[in-house]
């Protein structure tokens, strides 16, 4: 099991022991756009589906925000390209 843990600009994940599994970092650009600039996995976690996830919940905090994304990360560009439900939420 996963905690998604929101903050400005940021989303922790930890496992149900506490142990920090990774983040993202989501700075706002204005109102309405934020930028997802950095996704990471710690070591321990990766090859499990973690960033997948953390994304998958990012993506839907942000459409409940009404909030649009800019992908300057490459794992957020490579995620939404897998994920086209999500791509209503990418800034044009």
């Amino acid at each position: 099991m996963m905690n998604f843990i929101f903050s400005e600009g940021r989303l922790d994940c930890r496992s149900e022991d506490g142990l920090p599994m990774g983040n993202i970092t989501f700075p706002a650009v204005d109102e309405r756009v934020v930028n997802i600039d950095h996704v990471f996995t710690s070591p321990v976690f990766r090859g499990q589906g973690v960033a997948e996830k953390m994304m998958d919940a990012l993506m839907a905090h942000l459409e409940k925000e009404g909030k649009l994304a800019r992908l300057t990360c490459p794992y957020s560009q490579h995620y939404i390209e897998k994920h086209p439900q999500w791509s209503h939420l990418v800034e044009r």
